[in-house]
């Protein structure tokens, strides 16, 4: 959930010192839970009563104030997200002060709601980058995934404005059940638009407290190894010509077996912090725990509380002297979640198993 996994060479330095330093050099801000689709492996999604009924969304000072806070505690980039965060009644208003008082923004949406005078504002005041998540390559798969039966119109307009007024947009494809079979067509239409493309087949296995029953990830999303085999497909799509010969460096990697349990080794509470739209400050987007209100207490003291828990997270131990670990996806996130869902880790474990089977194949293929 990373907004700067592409960072350039400058990014990636400044991102190393300040997660040195645990400066939150990045943070994300969750403007509304509320999404005009009802997507079958959302987490996050509430309708507008309940939305209302837990206190409705923050507005624009709210936001505004966060910001400034965090301005002060060295944030340079924030990833403006949701929900669809289009929505929002002040997304104009936020995003234009944002970027006026030097932020570097991200805006993750469907792409369903982007209108020339949206364009127009990006045109205007650039973000680093619009990811724009494709559901399907039809508005058949729309209605039947996301509840939408425009959707796919509606996001294919919107990534021609984008593309029109030279926005950096990138495509995220979040492949599952209901979509598999238009999974070469989506890959397509990024190859047609000329837009760079990354597919999602692993789906966390979270779900928010706040969510009704209903919202089952882990039928929604595709069986292990269906992931994984999708997961190599899309590297034969990004490298083209020389992924065979990526798969044999893959396979002469030696495998590194994990000497300690799984812990959070990742960004999340180090440089790292994700506002949600209830008024509370967590490490990562997939994690509730550990969680501080934000009540006007400031926020660097929220913060440094929030990196003093994340050091005492109980850590995995079944991940501990895995032969797989250094060719293994999973995070300290994804661990927590899976056992919460189903018990174990087996859907990680299972995936990551395929996918070395996948390329040591594509190693040995003839040519």
């Amino acid at each position: 959930m990373d907004q700067l996994h592409d960072a350039n060479p400058l990014e990636r330095q400044l991102v190393a010192k300040a997660t040195a330093a645990r400066i939150p050099i990045t943070a994300a801000f969750e403007l509304t839970p509320g999404c005009n689709m009802r997507c079958d492996m959302c987490y996050i999604r509430l309708g507008k009563e309940e939305i209302e009924k837990k206190g409705g969304i923050r507005r624009r000072d709210y936001w505004l104030q966060q910001a400034e806070e965090l301005k002060n505690l060295g944030t340079l980039f924030i990833l403006l997200t949701g929900g669809e965060p289009l929505l929002h009644p002040d997304f104009s208003e936020i995003y234009t002060r944002l970027r006026e008082n030097g932020f570097i923004l991200t805006i993750n949406t469907n792409g369903t709601l982007i209108t020339e005078e949206t364009a127009q504002m990006f045109k205007r005041l650039k973000p680093r980058r619009v990811n724009v998540t494709l559901y399907g390559a039809s508005n058949e798969t729309y209605r039947k995934l996301c509840h939408n039966p425009k959707g796919f119109d509606q996001c294919m307009q919107g990534l021609l404005l984008l593309k029109e007024n030279n926005i950096d947009t990138k495509l995220n494809l979040s492949i599952v059940k209901e979509n598999l079979h238009e999974y070469t067509q989506l890959l397509d239409i990024a190859r047609s638009l000329d837009i760079p493309a990354e597919v999602n087949s692993y789906m966390f296995a979270c779900k928010r407290n706040d969510c009704k029953d209903g919202y089952k990830i882990t039928d929604a999303r595709l069986d292990a190894i269906e992931a994984a085999k999708a997961e190599v497909d899309y590297l034969r799509y990004k490298y083209g010509k020389n992924f065979k010969q990526l798969a044999q460096e893959y396979v002469k990697e030696p495998l590194t077996p994990r000497q300690e349990p799984l812990v959070l080794y990742c960004r999340a509470g180090k440089s790292s912090l994700w506002l949600n739209w209830k008024g509370e400050m967590t490490a990562c987007c997939t994690m509730e725990q550990p969680m501080e209100v934000i009540d006007g207490t400031p926020l660097k003291e929220k913060w440094q509380k929030i990196v003093a828990k994340c050091t005492s997270l109980t850590p995995h131990e079944e991940c501990r002297e895995c032969k797989l670990a250094n060719k293994c996806n999973v995070c300290y996130s994804s661990a927590t979640h899976e056992k919460q869902a189903g018990g174990s880790i087996d859907y990680v474990c299972q995936m990551t198993k395929t996918k070395i089977e996948e390329i040591t194949k594509a190693a040995n293929e003839e040519d």
